[in-house]
């Protein structure tokens, strides 16, 4: 999921500037929304969220391919609503890295990494994307329309898109396609052999990720049971509530009623990400609360499990664009800060 899939430029143009203004026509083109976690309403229309480059193709009905090479200055979330259409999308990064949640699954997303996303509508599906990065990606998207329009993609998409609960393959991708890929992402965004160009790519990636949904071991097809779901729940719940605890995969492979092999390989089935990325990830969002609350960088950090508070410095500008103290200055203007 991309910020700018309603536009096409070509990258022999200057980059183009986007605000958390521009960002409303995608929301109304797209059945979006978007959230800037560093960001206030007094930033819209001046504060630039990203620049670059985005070129979308669309070689036949119910099929769009997007390119987009873009500078992202702050972090932003894309949620689809929940009466987006029907879809299946594929994703890969080629430059920068993403944090995709699709229903409860967590996928990071990184250099020359695929994933192949199928969402009848009922599964909620979003993407961030963090400041301070280049980003290069191609996003394939195919709705209920390329059934109709593609013959060959009628069977494979029907399974698909009608699929109760969704699913989430990663894909394995050849050199060969990457570098094509990358190939029709650097060139001119116009004509008719760049549209045939994305039309060829568009059924290859199709290809891959059906190849990649058919060789999906049975875990990775959401065949967990009843009872491991409670355990994996359970660990995740002490996760939420404890970030702070300095946790041990023996403890909670206990807690799991599981070896710890057998946690460490069903919670990524689950959850699209390891117990420990799980862990950073609720520290990092737990603190980014706390210091809207006013409360000092030095206590957040200890309170979220951070012993050094360099190493959260680090952590958290990775995650939302701006260091945990630049946040806390900027809030301190307007809020109280507490002495804990």
């Amino acid at each position: 999921m991309g910020p700018a899939t309603g536009m096409a430029n070509d990258v022999s143009e200057p980059a183009q500037c986007l605000t958390m203004a521009d960002f409303g026509a995608f929301e109304r083109r797209y059945r979006l929304y978007h959230r800037f976690p560093s960001l206030t309403r007094n930033d819209a229309a001046s504060t630039p969220v990203a620049e670059g480059w985005v070129d979308e193709c669309r070689p036949d009905l119910g099929i769009s391919l997007v390119g987009s090479r873009l500078t992202i200055h702050h972090t932003y979330e894309t949620h689809a609503l929940a009466d987006a259409p029907a879809h299946v999308s594929i994703i890969v990064m080629l430059e920068g890295q993403a944090e995709l949640m699709h229903g409860e699954k967590r996928i990071t997303l990184s250099p020359r990494e695929g994933v192949m996303l199928s969402n009848d509508g009922s599964c909620p599906l979003s993407a961030r994307h963090m400041g301070g990065q280049r980003l290069r990606a191609i996003n394939l998207t195919l709705l209920d329309d390329a059934r109709t329009a593609q013959s060959r993609l009628a069977e494979p998409l029907t399974e698909l898109l009608t699929s109760a609960t969704g699913g989430a393959w990663r894909l394995a991708l050849p050199e060969g396609l990457l570098s094509s890929l990358e190939q029709w992402l650097n060139a001119p965004g116009a004509g008719t052999s760049h549209t045939l160009l994305g039309e060829g790519l568009g059924l290859q990636l199709m290809a891959h990720g059906l190849a990649a949904k058919e060789n999906a071991p049975t875990g990775q097809m959401d065949h967990l049971g009843v009872r491991d779901r409670h355990h994996l729940a359970r660990v995740r719940e002490c996760l939420h509530d404890h970030p702070d605890v300095s946790h041990g995969l023996d403890s909670l492979a206990q807690l799991a009623c599981m070896s710890p092999s057998v946690l460490r390989e069903k919670f990524r089935q689950a959850y699209g990400q390891s117990v420990f990325e799980y862990l950073r990830q609720r520290r990092l969002e737990m603190a980014h609360d706390l210091l809207r609350e006013g409360y000092s960088v030095q206590y957040v950090a200890t309170r979220v499990g951070y012993r050094h508070a360099s190493n959260f410095a680090t952590a958290f500008k990775q995650r939302y664009g701006l260091s945990p103290r630049a946040l806390h200055q900027r809030l301190s203007l307007t809020g109280v800060v507490h002495t804990p």
